[in-house]
């Protein structure tokens, strides 16, 4: 016991000496950190990550001995567990009963994070969306609810977004950049609607095609007006738009109208006299841009990307369409001398009965004069003495041939010009495909969490609820425009899906919000820092100035719009997710966290390292978070410099806390 100063525990040594007394050694103690929350332990929580010794139910145990109120356990086991990673399978229906007991006898919270083993949610794969890869994702999910419900307290059910890769440079109102260059030389994709194909292209690749003749080629070339005119079908034609051999308008914007896409085959292509041939012109990604601005300003939504994967499949199919042209006009030839050859054949089968055998070289010429010399007659004298109607059947054989392999030719051609047209019209983007698919598996997962929530309602202190986390930046889903489009559009997803079983708009709508919430990472949000590129003339402290307005601003909209619903706590230094304590990188976490309670966000975890065992009291210090029990003087700063040992520790310890009696110091003084 301390006397002579306002203390009643060694514990609190060296703090606020207001007294005359005066320490003949005194000792520097750190000043404690400003206070900058009012939000405590019990709102900021620790994770416990399925790496190393244990299992579940003793990392619990030990975040609770480590004075945590709130605790996340992180599955790293998917699909079957195995070489010391669990799943929520494998954690059986007895232990999952002890892991609530203990969090209800402990007064804890409990939150689940699903395998970290989901890099996506709508399918995506390296040969383009599989139905069998999104359900993958969904039940991996579904266990960790699942587990949730049973074993937790209810709350977050947290899984990593990282839905396809995009170019950085294509972020709308952001200074992001992958790379050098990544706008000129980045991959882009489009996505078959039908079968989730994907196809992708290269900004810096060309596509040639050929110079089709427009309104003002066609009445340069034939004299004839046909600009401002309405043709056969009643459209007026402009100026720019496309023609036919008779000068019937083909306008642009039918590249997107299924019906009339078919039409773009009936345009003409320019024939350059001096070389003979037809023009052809090289397209660059760029140009493709132009047009699509173009369409843009008339109202017409495409993206360059479509547009110039639509052109290839244009190009394909006027290939398929002429090679099945050029066949088919064969195809009549042949069947004319079929024809004549079959009427030949059955002449001479009923002449060839009553003729002597040395007599019937006279019907060669009767079948030459009367059906033609091209049938037979040149053939014969190279021939070996046969009948005349073998000859003929020989003959009818070979032509038959002939007109099969047109038919199989031109209707092989006439499939391809079909399936290419087919794959023309049912292009779009990932963005369209992606977010549908992905809010899709979120929407199930969402209605499942809320089953959960009923089914165990009386053991959960607060609802289920889903939360995509976004990971890396290169990632569609991790910008906070993508955070929230994944988030608008998988409530709106659920609450169809519900209003489908009977449940009305409102019910369906606060359904979703309830169960739906995202969870920001800080330290996946701050590895946008190095992408961040400045502005000419700006420095770097201005850039970085600028990042961290944007960083703070981007996460208080998002808070504020509900958007996120849970928050991990990392530090870092803007490259990778390194996991270091908050506070000890480069986030503005001070201010963040200002914002963040100013916002009304209450659910935190800290996710520390491997090197921090004691990040959340770390964490907790940092903030200057307050705890009442002590007195409203007393924040985690205090404590944590003074009991955990960092400049204070205590003058005596026991119990649990303390070494083995049989530890000795060199004077053979025993600890107390």
């Amino acid at each position: 016991m301390a006397f002579f100063n306002e203390y009643y525990s060694t514990l609190d040594r060296g703090y606020y000496h207001t007294a005359p007394y005066q320490n003949p050694n005194p000792v520097e103690f750190p000043e404690p950190h400003e206070q900058i929350t009012n939000l405590t332990g019990y709102d900021i929580g620790s994770s416990e990550a399925d790496i190393g010794q244990g299992n579940p139910m003793q990392h619990l145990q030990a975040a609770i001995r480590a004075g945590s109120a709130k605790m996340e356990f992180t599955f790293f086991g998917s699909s079957k567990s195995g070489s010391g990673q669990h799943t929520p399978e494998s954690v059986g229906r007895l232990e999952r009963e002890q892991m609530k007991e203990l969090a209800t006898l402990n007064n804890v919270k409990f939150s689940t994070h699903a395998t970290v083993g989901i890099h996506g949610l709508a399918g995506m794969t390296k040969e383009g969306f599989e139905e069998q890869a999104r359900h993958q994702s969904l039940r991996e999910i579904n266990k960790a609810i699942e587990f949730a419900a049973e074993a937790g307290t209810g709350g977050a059910v947290v899984f990593h977004t990282g839905e396809w890769q995009r170019p950085l440079t294509d972020i709308k109102g952001g200074r992001f950049q992958g790379y050098p260059d990544e706008d000129k030389t980045s991959p882009v994709m489009v996505v078959d609607n039908k079968t989730g194909d994907i196809v992708g292209i290269k900004r810096d690749q060309s596509v040639f095609e050929p110079k089709f003749m427009t309104a003002a080629d066609y009445e340069k070339e034939t004299g004839k007006r046909v600009i401002g005119k309405k043709d056969t079908e009643g459209i007026t034609v402009e100026q720019g738009d496309w023609v036919d051999i008779d000068g019937n308008a083909i306008k642009h914007e039918w590249v997107l109208d299924e019906k009339r896409a078919e039409k773009l085959f009936d345009r003409v292509p320019i024939w350059n006299s001096k070389k003979t041939n037809f023009e052809v012109e090289e397209k660059r990604y760029g140009d493709f841009v132009n047009e699509a601005q173009a369409f843009k300003e008339k109202g017409i939504n495409i993206t360059p990307e479509e547009l110039f994967v639509k052109t290839q499949y244009a190009n394909r199919v006027l290939t398929a369409k002429g090679a099945s042209l050029y066949h088919a006009q064969r195809y009549e030839e042949y069947k004319r001398q079929r024809d004549k050859i079959q009427e030949a054949l059955d002449f001479v089968s009923k002449l060839e009965k009553g003729l002597p055998e040395d007599e019937r070289w006279k019907l060669i010429e009767e079948i030459s004069g009367r059906y033609g010399p091209s049938i037979t007659a040149h053939k014969y004298s190279s021939r070996e003495y046969k009948m005349p109607s073998e000859i003929l059947k020989e003959e009818l054989k070979h032509v038959t041939d002939e007109m099969r392999h047109v038919h199989e030719a031109s209707a092989s051609a006439d499939a391809q010009a079909k399936d290419a047209l087919d794959k023309m019209n049912n292009l779009t983007t990932l963005d369209r495909y992606g977010t549908r698919k992905s809010a899709e598996t979120i929407a199930e997962a969402g209605i499942n969490a809320m089953m959960q929530t009923q089914k165990h309602k009386n053991d959960l202190r607060d609802p289920l609820f889903v939360s995509p986390e976004p990971w890396l930046p290169q990632m569609y889903g991790s910008h906070p425009d993508e955070m929230r489009n994944i988030i608008v559009n998988s409530r709106k997803e659920m609450s169809r899906m519900l209003q489908t079983k009977g449940y009305s708009k409102q019910e369906a709508e606060d359904m979703a919000k309830t169960h739906i919430k995202g969870t920001l990472d800080t330290g996946h949000f701050n590895t946008w820092r190095k992408y961040w590129q400045a502005a000419p003339n700006e420095s770097p402290q201005e850039a970085e100035k600028k990042f961290e307005k944007w960083y703070l601003d981007e996460t208080e909209k998002l808070a504020k719009e509900g958007i996120i619903g849970h928050i991990h706590m990392t530090d870092n230094f803007g490259y990778d997710d390194e996991h270091l304590t908050p506070g000890q990188g480069n986030i503005p976490f001070k201010e963040f966290m200002k914002r963040m309670e100013k916002a009304g966000i209450k659910d935190f975890i800290v996710e520390r390292g491997s090197d921090n065992p004691m990040a959340l009291q770390d964490t907790l210090s940092e903030f200057g978070s307050p705890v009442y029990s002590l007195g409203r003087r007393f924040n985690m700063s205090n404590l944590r410099n003074a009991h955990f040992g960092y400049a204070a520790p205590a003058n005596y310890i026991v119990g649990a806390y303390a070494p083995s009696n049989e530890w000795r110091l060199w004077s053979e003084v025993p600890l107390e």
